[in-house]
């Protein structure tokens, strides 16, 4: 990389990190509830950001696409490795459930596992398509007009092959396992 490249760099980020910081400590807040943690989530997407800012092209999609992306991943990774773990000297102020509440969500617990257990059979059969346009919209979170350009594809088209997604794997829905409420 050149001198000039690296400069070229430099202010691309700056305009990244002026542009978006506010929107992604913000979205980061409301997604953990901690100002604190969201303040370090976001140090850290922007960390990414600056070690990655060469791999950004604007072609594939638009600034606040590749941040969020980012974002979203790195939320992701963070909800993923966290562990909670609580202290009976903590437990000050919670009340025991009594048996019936445990037995309730027990079995909400099981049904909830055979509803993933389904979901997981159903989406495997999916070819890589309809498997990825589904997983960016409601893992992801990302909007159709973004899929879109991940998958360099009209909008429309994902809308649509989402939605024929979803509808077939309502109908495959066995004895009515599953409702999917979308």
């Amino acid at each position: 990389m050149t001198n000039t490249q690296s400069k070229d760099y430099d202010i691309l980020f700056e305009e990244i990190y002026t542009n978006y910081y506010g929107k992604v400590l913000s979205y980061l807040t409301g997604k953990v509830s901690d100002r604190n943690v969201a303040e370090d989530l976001a140090g850290d997407v922007f960390l990414r950001c600056y070690k990655n800012i060469q791999k950004f092209d604007a072609s594939k999609g638009s600034e606040s696409t590749w941040v969020f992306t980012i974002t979203k991943n790195l939320l992701k990774n963070y909800y993923r490795d966290r562990k909670v773990n609580a202290s009976i000297d903590n437990m000050e102020g919670f009340d025991v459930a009594d048996e019936q509440d445990v037995e309730e969500e027990i079995a909400q617990a099981l049904r909830l596992e055979e509803i993933r257990e389904f979901l997981d059979r159903e989406i495997a059969k999916l070819d890589s398509v309809k498997r990825q346009i589904l997983l960016m919209r409601y893992y992801d979170e990302m909007s159709s007009n973004e899929i879109a350009k991940v998958m360099n594809m009209t909008p429309g088209n994902v809308r649509v092959i989402l939605t024929r997604t979803l509808n077939k794997l309502r109908i495959g829905a066995e004895d009515d396992v599953v409702k999917l409420g979308i």
